[in-house]
């Protein structure tokens, strides 16, 4: 659209231009398309040019996104070492107290704690009904562990 008169500006088509030029000399047909030739070639260096920008954007644009998953990979796979290591230590752990007669240490340790420091590490979830959970068990089991034997 022109901005003055509101119109779109209409492009001939090659038909057009092929036919007014049909009407012309040899000798100015030749001068024509000399004079058109430098402008052809800004042009297409310009879609040259346009097209490895936007290649460059686009290989940028992946790059980025690869560098977003392994960041990703590596925090998973953080936290399955980490995961790991907690479960491990703290059922050892478990294994030692309950060996030296701390049965209630024990229970703490391998109960349902483990479950819970596990999910969070691994899953990356912490949910407020298995917090709630996780407390109610190890009460239960500490209870259990300080009664008094019967008999």
């Amino acid at each position: 659209m022109s901005p003055d008169s509101g119109t779109s500006a209409r492009q001939p088509t090659g038909l057009e231009i092929a036919m007014q030029w049909a009407e012309l000399p040899a000798e100015h047909m030749k001068i024509a398309l000399d004079a058109l030739e430098p402008q052809l070639r800004r042009e297409h260096e310009m879609r040259v040019l346009q097209q490895k920008s936007e290649h460059q954007l686009a290989l940028a644009q992946v790059r980025a996104q690869e560098e977003s998953a392994k960041r990703a990979h590596m925090l998973y796979l953080g936290g399955l070492i980490a995961g790991f290591a907690i479960s491990v230590g703290m059922l050892s752990g478990a294994v030692v107290v309950g060996v030296n007669g701390q049965p209630w240490l024990a229970a703490m340790l391998s109960g349902p704690s483990v479950l819970a420091l596990t999910t969070l590490f691994v899953l990356r979830r912490n949910e407020q009904g298995q917090a709630q959970a996780v407390a109610a068990a190890q009460r239960s089991a500490l209870n259990v562990a300080l009664q008094p034997p019967p008999g």
